[in-house]
């Protein structure tokens, strides 16, 4: 049995539907009900009700696992407090893992993840990293590119400010910081490898997409698959956060969040080859897999009740 967390998310969505396609037993834990609607519905699997800051329903819920595939949900809307979470969710899961003698643990991180990180993002996860090698478990690591999906929370969210925006659309002026963007079923199909593969046992693995791109240069790609040309005005970071602060006063949720710029300036982007050279297949080209921003969608109406916070 395979113990997934943060299976409610367009990452973990992914990863569940080719662990079933690979005869894999899974169990997802959920840790609210109002996620239950967001897991896969094509697929079978079973569901266990816990949240990772009960350390008591976690031991219930290693019953039969052999391996936990750590994802979580804050890569959709990380701040300080579920980023806090996370760091303690992780230690809790970790202890019930070893208690129960779970044989193999991948969790998935950061490209840029470092405990001495100014910023909260990749601090915690940072120390998340040293405490799942530190457990003593049979581990893998995955720092991860940008990850893009029709459900992520990059590409779609450009362009619906993009459509919510008819003047020139403003972007951090962070220079030549690179980027790698990895389509999702190619850190999934990673992911899944790993479950049977002694040889990547201990070790943190780089994951990203076959090309580097600037800021401006990755932006330019997703207005162009969405049929969309928009003017591109660089704004300095101070600014960008004055004006990200203001707009987190004024809504419930703001459609540029403080973590956008802390991976603006950081950047996300690893030598290029890394899954060839450990998984033995080509990612998908950015370009190539954005498609699903031609569709037509109610951009407008997802704005709305995005900052609603609906």
């Amino acid at each position: 049995m395979i113990l997934v967390t943060g299976a409610t998310n367009f990452i973990g969505r992914t990863v569940v539907r080719q662990l079933t396609a690979e005869g894999h037993e899974v169990c997802c834990l959920v840790q609210a009900s109002q996620f239950e609607q967001q897991l896969p519905t094509d697929v079978t699997f079973s569901i266990v009700a816990a949240g990772l800051d009960d350390i008591s329903a976690l031991r219930q819920a290693m019953q039969n696992v052999t391996a936990v595939i750590h994802l979580t949900r804050e890569e959709e809307q990380p701040d300080e407090r579920t980023l806090v979470d996370h760091a303690k969710g992780t230690n809790n899961l970790l202890k019930a893992a070893q208690e129960a003698d779970v044989t193999r643990f991948i969790y998935l991180s950061r490209l840029g993840a470092t405990a001495a990180s100014a910023y909260p993002l990749f601090r915690i996860k940072g120390e998340s990293e040293i405490a799942v090698a530190e457990s003593g478990l049979s581990y893998t690591t995955f720092r991860s590119a940008v990850v893009y999906s029709p459900e992520d929370a990059f590409t779609t969210r450009l362009v619906m400010l993009a459509k919510m925006c008819p003047l020139p659309l403003p972007i951090p002026d962070v220079g030549m910081v690179r980027f790698q963007p990895l389509w999702v079923e190619d850190l999934a199909r990673c992911i899944v490898a790993t479950v049977d593969r002694d040889d990547l046992i201990d070790r943190m693995i780089p994951l990203g997409g076959p090309e580097h791109f600037t800021l401006e240069q990755m932006i330019h790609r997703v207005l162009e698959a969405a049929g969309m040309r928009r003017h591109l005005l660089h704004v300095q970071i101070p600014l960008m956060r004055t004006g990200a602060e203001a707009l987190e006063a004024l809504l419930v949720r703001s459609p540029t969040p403080a973590w956008w710029l802390d991976l603006a300036a950081a950047g996300s982007a690893t030598e290029l080859g890394t899954i060839p050279k450990h998984f033995g297949f080509e990612p998908c080209r950015f370009t190539h897999c954005l498609n699903y921003l031609r569709q037509s969608r109610p951009w407008r109406r997802a704005f709305i009740r995005h900052v609603v916070g609906r």
